[in-house]
């Protein structure tokens, strides 16, 4: 009885996978490995073999520029700071045990106690003052300016000006 059920079962899948078979459309095999841009003809360019004879540079594989030179320490003192800043956040992440969270806390404290440190050494320094008639003056040249120019639109906008009123409608028209 439980052969008969997996033969009905599978005789029932073969059929729903024929049906599903014969309705989709024929389609060519393909082939990864032949031609050209393939995977091992990329592949074989990469590593040196066949092509069309021009070999790449390891810099040029690398990508060139700044991040190829620091990857093959063509300068040295950026490779080696590199380096160093890697290892750095390495033991502080992984042998310390610290987070992000506490080392840019650590950061800020030591910037406040830096700043703090400058103030109270910086004392001495003269206060710098600006005459009260000098900001007064600049406020008031200002304004008569801001005032200048809101009057010379008014005087556009009511067709006042009207050679004005013309050509700024004509490059009005033309960015629209």
């Amino acid at each position: 009885m439980a052969e008969r059920s997996e033969n009905a079962a599978g005789d029932m899948m073969s059929n729903i996978m024929d049906a599903i078979a014969e309705n989709l459309p024929n389609k060519k095999s393909v082939r990864f490995d032949d031609g050209e841009g393939s995977i091992s003809d990329q592949a074989r360019k990469l590593f040196g073999g066949g092509g069309q004879g021009g070999k790449k540079s390891v810099h040029h594989v690398l990508g060139g520029g700044k991040s190829a030179d620091v990857l093959l320490w063509r300068n040295k003192k950026i490779s080696s700071s590199v380096l160093g800043a890697a290892t750095l956040a390495w033991v502080l992440f992984e042998w310390l045990d610290y987070h992000l969270l506490t080392i840019a806390s650590f950061a800020l404290v030591l910037g406040m106690a830096v700043q703090l440190a400058w103030s109270a050494l910086a004392s001495n320094v003269p206060r710098l003052e600006v005459p009260e008639e000098v900001l007064a003056d600049a406020g008031r040249a200002a304004g008569a300016q801001v005032n200048r120019a809101l009057g010379a639109l008014q005087d556009i906008s009511c067709g006042r000006d009207l050679r004005r009123f013309l050509i700024v409608s004509q490059v009005a028209g033309r960015l629209n």
